[in-house]
């Protein structure tokens, strides 16, 4: 009897959030199959253009791993860099070169840096290489970093990453 009066109270309890789901907004799920095409597009991009060897590291809307890759030859310490400029372009939902313009300004030189302590925040990266992974409708579905290269070169392969899922993010 007191089991039953349990699953019937937890029931009660759960009902009112239940009928909330209902209207939540579905968006899409960022796959690994979408990942992995993304890491070979860097990969391809960065080959074509000569660069540095890269890693590349997408996650999803919380900012957890979906897949990463190191080239052979990358640099190795460059493997927690792009997963911390995909987390933080995942959770900010913005470039990481915005946070380096926030943090140093548009020239690096400080003037107009509207947020000059951002850079400090343990985690997030304000330099270029992230980029937010969003949909046709603008919602972020996860993020995408590259590192190994310079800052541009870096965020030209996310770019090139981006690319070749987007007609597939609707």
């Amino acid at each position: 009897m007191a089991k039953q009066l349990l699953a019937a109270t937890m029931l009660i309890a759960c009902l009112p959030t239940l009928g909330a789901a209902e209207g939540l907004k579905n968006k899409p799920l960022l796959t690994y199959s979408a990942a992995e095409k993304m890491i070979a597009a860097c990969f391809a991009a960065q080959a074509a253009a000569g660069y540095a060897k890269v890693n590349v590291v997408v996650v999803d809307d919380g900012g957890r791993l979906i897949a990463a890759a190191r080239q052979d030859g990358a640099c190795k310490a460059c493997t927690d860099i792009a997963q911390n400029k995909a987390i933080t372009s995942s959770l900010y939902a913005a470039p990481t070169r915005a946070f380096a313009d926030l943090s140093f300004g548009v020239k690096r030189d400080g003037v107009n840096a509207g947020l000059p302590g951002a850079a400090f925040v343990p985690g997030l990266v304000a330099f270029a290489g992230g980029l937010p992974i969003k949909t046709a409708t603008d919602d972020v579905i996860g993020g995408i970093g590259v590192s190994g290269g310079s800052e541009d070169q870096d965020e030209s392969c996310a770019q090139a990453g981006l690319n070749v899922v987007s007609k597939s993010l609707n």
